[in-house]
């Protein structure tokens, strides 16, 4: 390899990581719709051009910059299937004031783009409702899952982006009994 195209190759990897820091930051300050190619193209100090050239798009640029299901759910998934309910909806009520909420809420404003929306589906299939099918027993352990999914979805929903006055106004505790043991009547019925 010459000399020029290590530099070369260096300049490139530098300037795709100060897009993808300047997109990270943007994406969860602003949201999707309000982070533009333009706008992280200036932020990061480089040709908007150079945005679509390093990903493609802003939907692919956006979910290289999210982790849709919010990190740190294999920790609470390994534990015992009796308690998974619960140990979910305390998990995220956890997380409101945290980058999950920001990633959350800007998964959503852009989840009518095909390419988000077919990833979210992916991820959750993958991340979630896989991990939670292989452990039930029963009927319809993949239906169940995503209806455990789905409820999971609908909390932070009205956590995050609906901001339910009533749910917080609740105490966490008589969140996660009442929630937690809907979600556990799908998980051991």
């Amino acid at each position: 390899m010459t000399q020029g195209h290590t530099t070369s190759r260096a300049a490139g990897q530098a300037t795709r990581s100060a897009i993808l820091s300047a997109a990270t930051r943007l994406f969860a300050e602003h949201g999707f719709n309000q982070a533009s190619v333009r706008t992280i193209a200036a932020a990061a100090e480089v040709d908007p051009a150079l945005v679509i050239r390093h990903f493609g798009s802003k939907e692919s640029l956006f979910l290289q910059t999210i982790d849709p299901m919010g990190g740190e759910l294999g920790e609470v998934m390994a534990g015992p299937l009796e308690t998974l309910g619960r140990r979910l909806v305390e998990h995220f009520l956890g997380k409101a004031g945290t980058s999950l909420r920001q990633n959350f809420v800007a998964l959503i404003q852009a989840s009518d783009r095909p390419h988000v929306k077919d990833e979210l589906i992916r991820s959750t299939g993958l991340v979630f409702v896989q991990p939670i099918a292989s452990r039930l027993s029963g009927d319809r352990p993949e239906l169940r899952a995503a209806l455990v999914a789905a409820q999971v979805g609908g909390l932070l929903n009205s956590l995050f982006l609906a901001e339910d006055p009533v749910i917080a106004a609740a105490g966490d505790e008589d969140v996660i009994d009442l929630y937690g043991g809907a979600i556990q009547h799908l998980l051991t019925p």
